[in-house]
């Protein structure tokens, strides 16, 4: 028997698996489908399901055959900004806009949106209001697709889309549903001002399940060929950087944690709820962690769309002449260079706003640039790290590097050279297909729900 991680992101969807004894099986990818309508890309959900069904099929045919039967799944997606208009049948209604585009004209006036980044707002949903989330995207549809609007029954992520069509069964991990800011994160109810505002209802949203939990039995006509074991469930996976998260702590025991993949994401785990003026002002999300009681602070730097940017520019976007100048420039050989980062909500999406570099002198190299700009992100991440760590209550300790960037071998060498911090480099090629995985093992094998095969009743 084996357990399957699927994780839906941004240019791949990844499938990886674990046997029974939890030792991983190889990864398998496809490109993430996309569509262009009106000069904008979108994410179209039952594209995505279809892929995902035919990935399953070809690894459980192939990798996954030598070891029986599927015994249980989780599923990560990227954030909950990406969801998706159903009707009450769960068929999609309306594709997702992809988080790195932006509609040129705004659905939301400009009292809510103030009144969604209030402060006091901030301290019931713990995050900071963001363009083209749940409440740009919904009143969206309410004023330039109302038809869509009307036949609207459910508002949901990947993550719930993809367990539905698994298990027949609407339910949404608890680390996605509090991106929508409709919810309060500490008690995880419905937050009735704000639904009134946006036009939304309890009853558009997925109940709210933590990681790990059943989401529902595995439908066998779901995955045709794909042979399931008795009792195989779907379980809570959630969030890609959450879950992920959860696959290094189990690794590292690191509560903090930096992943660097299209951005770079910062987190620290903390036990308490507690948005402060601090927070605020920084701009830091407050989410759910893996665990029920759990939480963490994240905060969003858009370093990987800096380094690609510097690679297009210095090396037609050759990454290892990119890397290959950061290992062989020393640190300070710009002492007049400073360099600004767009705000992070808004500078990951383009080159424009993205970054500007200012005391350039004449006759300055690419190589001396390319470390120059490295090492103003890498002191901002620290700071960062710092300011967090401290609104934590925790001592920055130990932190875990994970994502594509930091399993090269100069990107993790800057990083020790600027932070002087006990690092653990993630060795995992897929955290967020392996962590899912892991997941459902751990849920249905150990502590999570009955043993696939196995429904807790006594036979004679």
């Amino acid at each position: 028997m084996w357990f399957l991680g699927i994780d839906i992101g941004t240019t791949h969807i990844k499938v990886a698996g674990v046997d029974e004894d939890g030792t991983p099986l190889p990864a398998g990818r496809i490109r993430t489908p996309t569509l262009e309508a009106g000069k904008l890309v979108f994410h179209d959900a039952e594209a995505v399901w279809r892929a995902v069904s035919e990935l399953i099929a070809e690894y459980a045919r192939t990798t996954a055959a030598p070891h029986g039967p599927l015994g249980g799944a989780a599923v990560a997606s990227f954030g909950q900004e990406e969801s998706v208009a159903v009707d009450s049948t769960g068929r999609m209604l309306y594709p997702s806009l992809a988080w790195w585009e932006r509609r040129p004209v705004r659905a939301l006036d400009a009292e809510t949106v103030r009144w969604l980044d209030s402060f006091e707002q901030f301290q019931v949903s713990g995050l900071r209001h963001r363009l083209d989330q749940t409440p740009e995207r919904t009143a969206h549809l309410r004023v330039h697709e109302p038809e869509v609007w009307r036949a609207t029954a459910r508002w949901v992520d990947f993550c719930t889309f993809v367990t539905h069509r698994m298990t027949g069964e609407w339910a949404c991990a608890a680390s996605q549903i509090t991106h929508s800011q409709c919810f309060e994160l500490a008690t995880l109810a419905p937050y009735a001002p704000t639904m009134e505002r946006l036009g939304l209802t309890p009853g558009h949203f997925a109940p709210p399940l933590p990681t790990g939990a059943v989401a529902g039995d595995i439908l066998a006509a779901s995955l045709p060929g794909v042979a399931l074991a008795p009792g195989a469930r779907i379980v809570i996976g959630g969030h890609d950087q959450v879950v992920a998260a959860r696959q290094v702590h189990a690794m590292s025991g690191a509560e903090v944690f930096d992943s660097i993949g299209t951005s770079e994401y910062l987190m620290v785990g903390t036990d308490t709820f507690a948005p402060r003026a601090r927070s605020y002002e920084l701009g830091l999300d407050h989410e759910r962690a893996w665990h029920d009681k759990g939480f963490l602070l994240g905060c969003p730097i858009p370093s990987g769309k800096v380094v690609q940017l510097l690679a297009e520019l210095f090396h037609g976007g050759d990454f290892d002449g990119l890397f290959a100048d950061l290992a062989a420039t020393r640190s300070g050989s710009l002492p007049s260079l400073h360099v600004t980062v767009g705000p992070t909500g808004e500078a990951a999406q383009s080159a424009e706003g993205l970054l500007t570099l200012a005391g350039l002198p004449a006759g300055a190299g690419p190589a001396e640039v390319v470390r120059g700009t490295l090492d103003h992100l890498a002191d901002l991440a620290r700071t960062t790290i710092g300011e967090m760590c401290e609104l934590a209550g925790r001592q920055p300790g130990q932190v875990a590097l994970m994502g594509s960037l930091f399993r090269r071998p100069e990107m993790a060498a800057h990083r020790r050279e600027r932070w002087e911090l006990p690092l653990h480099i993630s060795p995992l090629a897929e955290p967020v297909a392996s962590g899912a995985a892991t997941i459902a093992r751990d849920a249905l094998t150990r502590s999570g729900g009955p043993r696939p095969g196995h429904d807790g009743k006594e036979t004679s």
